[in-house]
């Protein structure tokens, strides 16, 4: 199989399936066409096709092709988090941590990991609690504002 019919097929079957692992692909191509390919190559078309695990709605992960719109979906999913499921922010020195209801604080990172800042060294993420490392201790602050879409107000979310 030509590998652009091999990248159509791969395509569709995350599209019409939720799959959770590159291994799932591999059996599905077997299993339904009677293609074999190793996880390496699958792995390697998945990054082509820009396609990642992603959140689902039921807080699952499942691979999903990486869009256009996502910089400004992460946006808004960060908003509604932030209103919803962030409990508290806490800025010092040169990073942000987030405290957030059980369970969300790796959907939170995802989103934040999307938004791809410049000032946003890294992340990491626990259960229900963000590290944040940001570039600098000045621009803490603007980074609470680019995630959010508010104004860093301790007392507000303390």
């Amino acid at each position: 199989m030509r590998k652009s019919k091999r990248l159509d097929l791969i395509s569709t079957i995350v599209k019409d399936n939720d799959i959770r692992s590159k291994a799932e692909i591999v059996d599905y191509l077997d299993k339904h066409f009677g293609i074999k390919y190793s996880v390496a190559t699958i792995s390697r078309d998945l990054n082509e096709l820009k396609i990642y695990k992603m959140p689902t709605a039921n807080n699952d992960r499942c691979y999903r092709k990486f869009n256009d719109n996502a910089q400004n979906e992460a946006k808004t999913k960060l908003i509604a988090f932030y209103n919803d499921e962030i409990e508290k922010v806490t800025i010092k020195d040169h990073y942000l941590i987030v405290k957030t209801s059980p369970g969300f604080a790796q959907s939170v990172n995802f989103y934040i990991d999307q938004l791809n800042l410049n000032e946003v060294l890294g992340t990491v993420g626990g259960n229900d609690t963000i590290l944040i490392l940001v570039s600098s201790a000045d621009v803490t602050e603007f980074v609470h504002y680019q995630l959010f879409g508010q104004t860093y107000q301790e007392e507000l979310k303390s």
